[in-house]
């Protein structure tokens, strides 16, 4: 017999890229016997911020969706440079929408470095792997704070076996397909996890 869940996602092209919530996430569901139920507020390069503020039209929506609703996880997704660029407004974030979220597991999903060649990252002076390690850090700290998950997305992408290209969009900071379905299996395993 399968078993629903009721799964929130907030982030930004990073998650609705390859519309992974729905088509990917809800796969990897299926194939464990789940029936997974997607709500997802997204917005491009959104910061988790601006979800929270109650005067934004994105926060409006967020409002809407969770209004008198339950989930059984939700999954916050910062832009993709803010937890590196301003840690102050990521961890602001997600302390804010923790306390606006009805869940009873929140995931934040922890997003990987930009590809080689990426002007980003010669800006920033690293690596793909240089900033997939900062990000990580910088979430695990607000997992701590706040009694959350990390789905290590951006440390499956580094562990990938095969050519690391192909699992970004040629614009070398959004995922391709492969990198989407990733994404949604890491995800998936980590809201499973006990």
């Amino acid at each position: 017999m399968s078993k629903n869940m009721k799964v929130l996602f907030v982030g930004n092209s990073y998650t609705y890229f390859n519309d992974m919530p729905n088509t990917f996430f809800v796969k990897e569901a299926e194939a464990a016997g789940i029936n997974a139920e997607v709500t997802a507020i997204t917005k491009g390069g959104y910061r988790l911020s601006q979800f929270a503020d109650s005067e934004n039209e994105q926060g409006q929506r967020l409002r809407q969706a969770i209004k008198d609703k339950h989930y059984d996880c939700a999954v916050l997704q910062e832009q993709s440079l803010n937890p590196i660029k301003n840690e102050e407004s990521f961890l602001s974030g997600v302390k804010e929408l923790k306390a606006l979220i009805d869940a009873k597991c929140f995931i934040l999903y922890a997003t990987w470095g930009r590809n080689e060649g990426s002007p980003e990252l010669e800006a920033l002076k690293l690596t793909r792997e240089e900033m997939t390690e900062k990000l990580s850090l910088a979430y695990n700290k607000a997992a701590a704070e706040h009694g959350m998950r990390v789905a290590e997305v951006g440390k499956a992408f580094l562990e990938y076996s095969g050519d690391r290209d192909e699992l970004y969009d040629k614009d070398k900071s959004h995922p391709s397909l492969l990198g989407s379905a990733i994404a949604a299996r890491v995800i998936f395993e980590t809201a499973m996890a006990d």
